[in-house]
């Protein structure tokens, strides 16, 4: 499904009608023709046997059975065609080959009640049966013009082959009986047509106002789901912010352990190489930082950018060999991210603090260890891991 353009027009939100709106609001008037056709089947099985229940009661009833077999078909063509658009619009699959199945299966319709009218006008009588008959199908021909006209691919396609069928049944007829009937006949599906096209309006509405509710439903969700993104992530590098990190209490229960890592020299990388490098080196250590996670047992941990080129790491682990490990290892994937970037010697790499996160320890107390334990890495050169204690 196509994503909504919302803009502004006098504060108030407008979708733009695109291609992918037009065919949001062609589906949704399908199903509700699907659903008249489905809600209609039996009225339109009786209708039309009521139909030809009349026409056996005329002089020549013989010549109403092949177009009634073919009135059935076209029913039970139709209802095939709408039952499987509807299945298909709840799997939210696509319609287009059944669409065009509508149209011809609206051109059988159209043909099937125009051949069933034909013995009327070829063979005409009085008898009463004959004004039934004549008025079942022009009212089940009507309904059928106004449950199709919200699409005129359809309807047009109805009306072209009703017309079609009628005037070529009709030119055997004698020419001062056939003209004015042909018009007649003409004049009365065009002004049924024109009568569908205006009720087609609401319908057509109505399917509008729910693709755009839709939509904009769709860009409401999509911008609270940003939202709550940006209020947790750090929208460089897509890791946690510093409040993400941290939130859920202050204290552990059980023993954890916490990296400060600090990417050396920084601010020189970005004064020679510029602050688009440092972004590009920036995004590539969070890759890192989140492939060294994954590749560890347990879903606890945590990664987040605490601001400009400082990160840290929560490791939900007791071990702290374990812990130490990883902190080496984390190290050495960073310093291979600067060799990416040709960075020269001590720039691009990380400083590591490590400290353990002892059970219903506060984590201030737990982040000021590591600090000072990342001080010391620092001091000792950088590119390196250092660790404070209890």
């Amino acid at each position: 499904m196509g994503q909504a353009n919302i803009e502004a027009s006098a504060g108030v939100p407008t979708i733009t009608r695109d291609k992918a709106w037009y065919a949001e609001r062609r589906t949704e008037v399908l199903r509700s023709m699907a659903d008249v056709e489905r809600n209609t089947l039996l009225a339109n099985i009786v209708g039309t046997a009521v139909i030809v229940g009349f026409a056996q009661l005329l002089p020549n009833a013989n010549k109403f059975l092949l177009p009634a077999v073919l009135r059935f078909i076209a029913i039970g063509l139709t209802s095939m065609v709408y039952v499987r658009i509807r299945n298909q619009i709840d799997r939210g699959a696509s319609i287009e080959r059944l669409y065009r199945a509508c149209i011809y299966v609206g051109m059988l319709g159209g043909a099937s009640w125009a051949y069933l009218i034909l013995p009327l006008f070829l063979e005409p009588t009085f008898h009463p049966a004959a004004f039934l008959v004549l008025s079942g199908a022009l009212i089940a021909t009507s309904l059928v013009i106004t449950n199709t006209s919200s699409l005129p691919q359809i309807w047009v396609s109805f009306c072209v082959s009703y017309l079609l069928v009628f005037w070529t049944g009709m030119a055997s007829a004698p020419v001062e009986f056939r003209v004015p009937v042909l018009f007649g006949v003409t004049v009365i599906i065009a002004a049924v047509a024109a009568f569908a096209i205006g009720a087609a309006k609401n319908r057509i509405y109505a399917a509008e106002m729910l693709v755009d509710n839709r939509r904009l439903g769709e860009e409401l969700a999509e911008a609270l789901a940003e939202a709550e993104f940006l209020a947790n992530r750090d929208p460089l590098t897509g890791l946690y912010n510093r409040r993400a990190m941290f939130e859920g209490g202050d204290t552990s229960n059980r023993i954890r352990h916490i990296l400060l890592l600090d990417i050396d020299n920084f601010k020189q990388v970005n004064d020679h190489y510029g602050h688009d490098m440092g972004d590009r080196i920036l995004v590539r250590i969070a890759q890192s930082l989140k492939d060294s996670l994954r590749r560890i047992e347990g879903d606890g941990h945590k990664a987040a950018r605490l601001g400009g080129e400082e990160f840290a790491v929560v490791l939900d682990m007791e071990d702290s060999q374990q812990a130490d490990a990883f902190a080496e290892d984390l190290r050495a994937a960073i310093a291979a991210v600067a060799a990416e970037f040709d960075m020269p010697d001590r720039l691009g790499t990380a400083s590591v603090g490590i400290s353990s996160f002892e059970a219903g320890e506060r984590v201030g107390d737990a982040l000021q260890r590591a600090d000072n334990a990342l001080y010391a890495a620092k001091t000792a050169g950088r590119n390196t891991v250092r660790r404070s204690d209890p």
